[in-house]
């Protein structure tokens, strides 16, 4: 049986007055007006003191000055630390004038809202009344959205680990296996840093490297670019005659620079070295230590420079050199799955006859970032 023409005219009139009020209803979006009287929708996702990072659908993230901004307006409630404030705050963000913003505490807004929703008179607003409204300028909102480490609440957690390795069968079996990983957290008046490394190779006679890494720093802020730090290590590494090779020392260090994009800092101090050797003699003795870690990120890919570095030198009569580092390229693809190109180098002046004192490892691998 047909459906009636009448009924199908009506269900097609039901259909269409959906779909207009669909489309007159606003799209909720935050909107920034830069000095130019450019207008932009999309959601703040961070502001520092120099720069917004706002995402759009038409161009992904921008990183937009902020001597540019004219004016901020947020459709929800967004998280603000004002400068010289002690604790973070949750309002809603209006034009208040050129360099000006409006700023209405949640609860408000949120009351507010209800109000206009259950008819006005009808709502009743909440016993203890929210904060008032209140203008300020943006140069005086430090951070919108900030991190853990920049408002002083909670901890910041990010990690990575790569593998690489190499099979061969045929004329030749071997294995080789390199493994690395990193741990760090970051609050606003500590951070603390892990790292391990291992390098694995076989062959058809059996293990022919077997060496290992692990290190971990602590630095404790004195100020925003000041800290006191202190750190250890353990290795070992057989073509070296190291059976065991253990590292603690303490010093001074400085944040040289920390933007969105890049960050450098480098550090200075005394340690402690002990080691243990395969077949030469065992050694324990001061040393002046230092170190030196620089990231960069690229707009290509956001793809990302690192150079990490550290060293020690020996005090005493038997001075000897030792100096690592990680140079190399990381670019994201997928879901926290990363690709890397990076260079080791270990260098000590003080290896077994018939050894060579560098060290150098060219790695291709596959990671996961989180």
């Amino acid at each position: 049986m047909l459906p009636n023409a009448s009924l199908l005219r009506r269900a097609a009139a039901a259909v269409t007055l959906i779909a207009l009020a669909g489309a007159s209803m606003p799209a909720r979006a935050d909107t920034i007006t830069l000095h130019n009287g450019d207008r932009l929708t999309g959601r703040i996702l961070h502001m520092s003191p120099g720069t917004l990072t706002f995402e759009t659908t038409w161009a992904g993230e921008l990183k937009i000055p902020r001597y540019e901004l004219r004016s901020i307006e947020t459709d929800k409630p967004i998280t603000v630390l004002r400068e010289r404030a002690r604790s973070t705050e949750r309002v809603m963000l209006e034009p208040a004038g050129p360099g000006q913003a409006l700023l209405t505490p949640a609860a408000r807004a949120a009351a507010a809202a209800s109000t206009q929703e259950e008819g006005g008179a009808q709502a009743q607003l909440p016993a203890a009344p929210a904060q008032p409204a209140q203008a300020v300028q943006l140069a005086r909102l430090r951070y919108l959205n900030p991190k853990p480490e920049e408002s002083g609440e909670g901890v910041s957690y990010a990690g990575r680990a790569t593998l690489s390795g190499a099979f061969a069968r045929g004329n030749t079996a071997s294995d080789r296996i390199y493994a690395e990983g990193d741990l760090g957290a970051r609050a606003h008046q500590w951070r603390y840093a892990l790292n391990g490394k291992l390098l694995q190779e076989n062959d058809a006679d059996g293990s022919i490297v077997s060496n290992w890494l692990v290190s971990g720093n602590f630095d404790r802020f004195l100020d925003d670019d000041a800290f006191l730090y202190a750190r250890a290590s353990a290795e070992r590494d057989r073509f070296r005659d190291i059976s065991r090779r253990a590292t603690l020392g303490a010093g001074y260090g400085r944040q040289l620079l920390q933007t969105e994009r890049t960050a450098l800092s480098v550090r200075g101090g005394l340690e402690m070295i002990s080691v243990r050797r395969l077949e030469g003699p065992d050694d324990t003795s001061p040393a002046l230590g230092w170190g030196l870690n620089l990231s960069h990120r690229l707009d290509l890919m956001s793809a990302e420079l690192f150079h990490d570095q550290r060293g020690f030198r020996t005090l005493g009569s038997d001075a000897h050199l030792s100096l690592r580092s990680r140079t190399g390229l990381r670019v994201p693809f997928v879901s926290g799955l990363t690709a890397s190109l990076q260079l080791n180098l270990d260098w000590d002046d003080k290896t077994p006859a018939g050894r060579r004192s560098l060290d150098t490892t060219w790695l291709l691998g596959l990671g996961y970032a989180w």
